[in-house]
Parts: C-alpha cells; structure tokens; sequence
C-alpha cells in the first residue's frame, strides 16, 4: 500500500514538471532579454511587392490582419540600421545626377540628411481629383524616397488663397518642416494624431508604411520618423488644397531647393471625378464650377510668373499630356526634377498604363481614356454648366468647349495646344 502511494506521489510530480517546465523556461527566456516581453500585434497581410506598391490603392483606414510576433526588445535605432542598409542596397544602380539638370549629388551621402546631405525635393501642386495620385505614384516609383502625400489633408476642404492669411502662413510651415524632416512640435503632434486615425495618408508612403505594419508601436512616433525620414536621399510631396500664389513661396527658400510641378487638368474632368466623392458634396470650394475655375485662372497668370522668375525650378503640366503620353512625359517631369529614368519606374508606368484595376483611387488605368471619362459619365447639362462657369480656364489651359450633345459621341477631342509664354 506505501508502495503504491509513493509511486503515485512520482507520477503526481512528474505530472506536474511535464506541465510548469516549459513555463519556467519561457520565464527564463524572457528574463535574460533584460525582462521584456514579446508582444502580439495586428499587422496588415499581403503577398510581396516592390516597396512603392505596398499599399498603394487603399483610401481606407481599417486593416485586413493577423498577428504575428513582434520583439519588443528590437529598438528604434536597430530599425534604423536595417533601413539604412536596404536603401544603400536600393541605390546601388541608381544614376545620380553629377551636375546634370543642376543637381550636384554624385553620390548617396550627398543626398541624404543625416549625413548632412540635401535630398532632391520633387513638389507636386495641383487640386483634389485632377491626376495628382497617378503622378505621386510614379515619382514614389523612384527608389529611395520618401513620399508626403497630402500633408494638408487636415486643413479641411476649403482652399487656402490668401498670402497673409494665418492659414496660409501656417500651411507654408508645415511643408517646410516635413521636407526638413522635422515632427517635433505641437503643429506636428495634431498632424500625427490625425494622420493615425487616417491611415491612407500614411500608407501611400509604402516604404514607411512597410515599417509601420512590423512596429507599429514606432509609426507615430517623432523620433523614429525623424530618424527614418533622414535615411532617404529622394523626397515627392503631393500637395493639394492651396492655390499657387501661396506655394510659390516655397521656391524662395534656397536652401530648401525644391522643384515644383503645377498639374492641371480639364475641370469637366476633375469635377467629374469630385462629383463620386461623398466628402466634396455641398463644399463650394469643391463642387462649384465657377469658384473652381477662378482659381484656374489665377494659377494660369500666377505659373506665368514663376516661370519668369523661376524657370528651372518650376514646371507645368496637363494630366491629359501625360495620360497620352506616358514615357515621354515622364521622362520630361524627371528630368525637370533632376532626376533619371529609372527602371523602377518605367516598370511602374508598364504595370499601370494599360488597364483599369480597382476604385476610383486606384493607380490603375488604361491611361489613353482615363481621363475623359466625363464624356460618358457627364450629361450635356452638366457638362454645359461647367463650361459657362470656366470659359476663361478653359480657353487659359488649351480645352475645346462641347457645343452640342452630338458632337461627344463622335470622337471628340477636348485637348487644344495653351501657352504660358
């Protein structure tokens, strides 16, 4: 009888051991990691892609998931380190300019803000649903940058015009300290706030919204985007909602060098495009054709003048040009830029140019008709009350009025030759 007792009293303690050892193990692992844990957290799932495509047509905040393990123990500067191999390995082929289109980098250090170099800045200026997130995508084409996209998204809707407005004013600054990479600040820390709960503005910057899907607990965090921005030797910001009397004033700063496109595009088009957007109904700054087309005109007269004051800093250029010519364009916007035809996007303007994918945000598109879907989309009605409202932008920026409902169902060609000179 104490014989059996003590053997069950073994079995009992080696049933025990069986299930507290691997917890004492465990335990012990995480002790000798300096007591961190390691973390379950959501990140979103996807097959592989090239950086610049990760992300790159959703406009929405909510993310397909699952979890998967995230070291806690892994720091911002680790992150860093890492980030800054993979861009040096990313621009190993890359053709610097070396003087061409009066950009002196020849190589990666001189481009790059932690080393005390000036990335090249390619600004894209135009107005909601004109082309600008096609254009952004191809310049986020470009390996090793980094892309602002609509850094005023948080202004609202309203178009900022006025030069000595505080707005304005407070805008201007804004971009300044993103291409500085700077997020310190109390402007910044509304800024990341909203950029959290609108996660699109973040995810079109595919290489950092890569990170953030690993360490999310990083994303927002000022001094890892400081860190991170630092790292890259291209930046392309898309910016909308500020008319260009108000941006031109980034080319004064010279020590910010940047190069600025202005985008246009037919306004039958754009307000075409505004009219399946539920956040443009009833704004007047965004559904309005007359409002709309006064700011068309004021760009044409104020893109006369930093052309004259400013021409090899500032550019201009119709969504349609590009649209029909894809590669030619390009390659003429890149070089504006400083910058070369890289394969990566010559790859990107393949993939994109031939079919249509997607929603309406998406970046694929059979570029030939894209963008005179308001042909068909348009009744003659609306179509003759956005003309009354933008004779003079019309006639400004080269498109042909449709005098009658007969004439769009017979090839009709929208597009004239314009002329800021």
């Amino acid at each position: 009888m104490l014989q059996a007792e003590r053997l069950l009293s073994i079995r009992t303690i080696c049933g025990i051991c069986i299930i507290f050892l691997p917890l004492f193990v465990w335990r012990t692992q995480i002790w000798t990691t300096g007591n961190h844990i390691t973390e379950r957290i959501i990140v979103q799932t996807s097959h592989r892609k090239p950086d610049h495509e990760l992300s790159s047509n959703t406009k929405n905040n909510t993310t397909p998931a699952r979890a998967i393990e995230q070291n806690s123990t892994i720091g911002i500067q680790h992150v860093i380190a890492t980030e800054r191999k993979r861009i040096s390995n990313k621009m190993r082929l890359f053709k610097y300019p070396a003087g061409e289109s009066n950009q002196p980098a020849k190589q990666l250090t001189d481009l790059t803000p932690e080393t005390g170099g000036t990335p090249i800045r390619s600004l894209l200026f135009t107005t909601n649903r004109s082309g600008s997130t096609f254009f952004g995508e191809i310049l986020n084409s470009m390996p090793g940058n980094y892309y602002h996209y609509e850094p005023l998204n948080h202004f609202g809707i309203a178009q900022i015009r006025n030069e000595s407005d505080l707005k304005a004013s407070l805008a201007l600054s804004h971009i300044k300290k993103l291409l500085r990479c700077d997020y310190t600040g109390t402007d910044m820390r509304k800024y990341l706030n909203y950029s959290k709960n609108n996660q699109f503005l973040f995810k079109r910057n595919s290489r950092l919204w890569r990170l953030c899907q690993l360490y999310p607990n990083f994303c927002w965090q000022p001094n890892f985007l400081i860190s991170f921005c630092s790292l890259f030797p291209l930046q392309s910001m898309k910016v909308v909602r500020v008319s260009l009397s108000v941006s031109g004033r980034l080319l004064e700063d010279l020590e910010l060098n940047v190069r600025m496109v202005l985008l246009i595009r037919d306004p039958r088009g754009t307000l075409q495009s505004r009219k399946h957007e539920w956040w443009c109904h009833g704004h007047q700054d965004c559904d309005n054709p007359s409002i709309f087309c006064k700011d068309l005109v004021a760009d044409y007269y104020q893109a006369q003048l930093l052309l004259k004051n400013y021409p090899k800093r500032f550019h201009v250029v119709r969504y349609e040009d590009i649209c029909l010519k894809p590669y030619e364009m390009t390659k003429e916007i890149l070089q504006f830029y400083g910058l070369p035809m890289d394969p990566e996007v010559e790859k990107f303007i393949n993939s994109h140019t031939k079919v249509n994918i997607g929603n309406a945000h998406s970046t694929y598109r059979d570029s030939k008709s894209a963008p005179f879907h308001w042909i068909n989309d348009l009744s003659y009605g609306e179509i003759d009350t956005i003309q009354n409202g933008c004779s003079e932008a019309m006639k400004l920026w080269g498109y042909k009025k449709a005098t009658n409902s007969a004439i769009l169902g017979n090839k009709f060609n929208p597009i004239l030759p314009y002329s800021l000179t």
